[in-house]
């Protein structure tokens, strides 16, 4: 009875407030009792924010009850308010749900990015400010062989296995089988080395190298080694491609996430008409580079949820899995890895993925 209630009220919303949601309606007052509330978000407090490094943050957050507890190697959408405008980046969480439910915090280790609209505003945030994040996502996570494990992290590519080692050790499962880890990063730039010795101390089943491409070379001159074990990635593109094509070559099963840099895009091209591929719930279609997503989605009768249609109540915002798009607003390309965008006021700049 109240899922049906909940149709017919977000159905009103929709066809005569232009709100995808009756909650989403009552937004504005509701953030006067709860701040940050949103629907369809989950709200977290501020903890801390520091610096790990000269370039890499810790952030810590306290979800609130409401908030699933994830599995360690999941990500998150942390989303900002930044001179009134959502900002929304995708962050893993580098927590394990055992330290989760112990301590109420989970943690998100990145990259600050010179240029980056989120990261670098991040230290202008005071504790206890409310924040809005995301179920858990991904599939990124422990996996159920019996085979040794060979974890393959290039730069913020860590934080997925710091998670996941937090809760295998923790659980004892590192006790069944050998895991190995190759960290690679810039000289002076590998972070949490505190804690991949404390969990070599804990767990001799654990092992670790630290190491530089300027030093020891490519990823490719250690995979030989191990190559009986099940390989995990996460890291550049550019490193996914060297694991990816060893792991063929010696018939290696291999689970990855991966982010790739934003492709070079020319002024012209934004200007010239052309198409790409659109993928969207399993369907493929032809889009341009003119017109909005969310403008040729309606046109090609796909059920989408919009408000405004201007890039303010963010009730058309989906997930772009891959691809670039253009923000028509700011003329702002967005990063080619996993984030949440706006149908309304993004357009395609490559070939697309995303998820509604």
């Amino acid at each position: 009875m109240i899922s049906t209630l909940k149709l017919l009220l977000d159905k009103l919303a929709d066809r005569f407030l232009h709100y995808g949601s009756w909650k989403g309606y009552w937004e504005v007052l509701m953030q006067q009792f709860k701040p940050a509330w949103r629907d369809g978000y989950f709200r977290a407090r501020l903890v801390s924010v520091k610096n790990l490094s000269s370039d890499m943050l810790e952030v810590l957050l306290k979800p609130e009850v409401s908030w699933p507890t994830h599995v360690a190697g999941q990500h998150i959408a942390l989303t900002i308010e930044l001179d009134g405008k959502l900002t929304t980046r995708i962050f893993t969480i580098a927590t394990g749900a055992n330290t989760h439910q112990r301590t109420k915090h989970i943690r998100l280790v990145t990259k600050v990015k010179a240029h980056g609209v989120l990261t670098p505003n991040l230290h202008s945030f005071v504790p206890n400010q409310w924040v809005n994040i995301s179920a858990p996502m991904g599939k990124f996570v422990w996996p159920t062989t019996e085979k040794p494990l060979l974890m393959i992290a290039g730069g913020s590519g860590i934080t997925p296995f710091i998670a996941m080692l937090d809760d295998a050790i923790n659980n004892a499962q590192v006790n069944h089988r050998p895991v190995h880890l190759l960290y690679f990063a810039k000289p002076n730039e590998h972070v949490l080395l505190n804690e991949l010795s404390a969990f070599s101390k804990r767990c001799e089943n654990f092992t670790y190298d630290v190491l530089t491409k300027q030093k020891d070379g490519d990823v490719e001159a250690y995979l030989s080694y191990f190559a009986s074990a099940h390989w995990l990635v996460c890291g550049p593109h550019t490193m996914f491609d060297q694991v990816e094509r060893c792991a063929k070559m010696i018939n290696v099963p291999v689970s990855s996430e991966h982010f790739a840099a934003l492709p070079v895009v020319s002024n012209t091209s934004l200007t010239q008409n052309e198409t790409f591929a659109l993928v969207h719930n399993g369907q493929s279609f032809t889009i341009d580079n003119q017109q909005t997503l969310l403008l040729q989605l309606q046109q090609a009768e796909q059920p989408v949820t919009y408000g405004c249609g201007m890039g303010i109540c963010h009730q058309c915002q989906c997930v772009k899995k891959r691809g670039v798009v253009r923000d028509t607003r700011t003329g702002e390309l967005s990063d080619s890895a996993e984030q949440l965008i706006q149908l309304c006021v993004s357009q395609a700049v490559t070939d697309l993925e995303i998820q509604l």
